[in-house]
């Protein structure tokens, strides 16, 4: 027992004295980090998208202008009050375009005026315009399509009392008709159900620090196969056992150095989830760096694959993005990787 707690004893002095620095460095980053979000207003959007402006001047402009704010797809809208300090933000890049919305405009819509009623600005370099159309004009429709309805029906001689009846009975034949296949309609769907959810995110925190793990468990790793000729010259049990303590403490040591960097981050899921999280990440790093070990017999072949083993957990891992979802093929890569493992047990991803 006290030859086991010498041989971890000598190689946790070696491996703090070896990558002290770049432990501190790691942790310091990751505390800036931290207090940066946590000075972070409560509720600010961390997704900013593309950002179109919108001012307007009467009621239903500021109504349509609250329905816009609240898209949650790659286009943000923001309302502004003055007209000046929308187009002041448009020439200096802040924003993509920007729409005003004059008094009486929506009005004129209704009396059957389209045309000129809503003015667009933007910047002859950005073509972000044309993703807006129809973001805007949908949200308009669709606070138009009731007053459509309570004109047609007035014009067709319903009174104030029949009004909501005849709505919802062609509401109900709305859906007979699209129903039966008797009429020709189109139906729109929303790509995998992803409807008013927030784009792939293009920042994982866990990411990142499950890949800077695995990283240093792969430098550690190179470390260990450097000292092989050391470990071989010792006599018998001595040898072996300091040959895989090497690989414990190098992956130990990520795994822990890991674990303190997202609690600074603020970034954890309570302590169990995470110590059983670290516990799972700590076992498959394990069993990955033995397997390497099968193919990899010195330092610099390691090192020389090492590049790849990071842009790929960077890739194929659910780290930025799913590749699966745009490339269904490519699913079996990530199990090829650690870092896949340890952020499906999260199920983190960044859409």
């Amino acid at each position: 027992m006290n030859n086991w707690i010498q041989i971890y004893g000598i190689l946790w002095k070696q491996y703090l004295k070896k990558y002290g620095s770049w432990i501190i460095l790691f942790l310091l980053t990751a505390m800036v980090i931290g207090a940066e979000n946590k000075m972070r207003p409560e509720g600010e959007e961390t997704y900013k998208g593309i950002l179109a402006g919108i001012y307007w001047e009467d009621d239903k402009g500021r109504e349509l202008t609250e329905g816009l704010e609240g898209e949650k797809g790659i286009l943000r809208f923001r309302g502004y009050g003055e007209e000046e300090e929308m187009l002041r933000q448009i020439e200096n890049g802040t924003l993509e375009c920007g729409y005003t919305l004059p008094e009486g405009f929506y009005e004129s819509i209704l009396d059957g005026k389209q045309s000129r009623q809503i003015t667009l600005y933007y910047s002859p370099a950005s073509s972000a315009q044309k993703i807006s159309y129809e973001v805007v004009f949908a949200e308009l429709f669709e606070i138009l399509s009731e007053d459509i309805l309570k004109g047609y029906l007035e014009d067709a001689g319903f009174g104030k009392g029949d009004i909501e009846k005849a709505r919802e009975r062609l509401l109900m034949l709305n859906g007979q008709y699209a129903g039966d296949g008797s009429t020709f309609h189109f139906v729109y769907e929303n790509a995998g159900g992803k409807a008013g959810t927030e784009p792939e995110t293009q920042s994982s925190l866990r990411g990142c620090v499950a890949v800077a793990v695995f990283l240093m468990c792969l430098l550690a790793m190179g470390n260990a196969l450097e000292q092989e000729k050391i470990w071989r010259s010792m006599p018998g049990k001595m040898g072996r056992a300091l040959k895989r303590g090497n690989l414990h403490v190098a992956a130990a040591g990520a795994v822990l150095t890991g674990g303190i960097s997202l609690w600074l981050l603020g970034a954890g899921q309570g302590f169990g989830v995470e110590a059983l999280g670290l516990l799972v990440y700590f076992c498959v790093l394990e069993v990955s760096m033995w397997i390497l070990r099968l193919f990899v017999k010195d330092s610099r072949a390691l090192y020389g694959i090492l590049p790849v083993l990071v842009l790929g957990s960077c890739l194929f891992c659910p780290v930025f993005i799913r590749i699966e979802r745009y490339i269904p093929a490519a699913a079996w890569i990530s199990r090829l990787f650690p870092v896949s493992y340890y952020l499906e047990f999260f199920g983190e991803f960044v859409l």
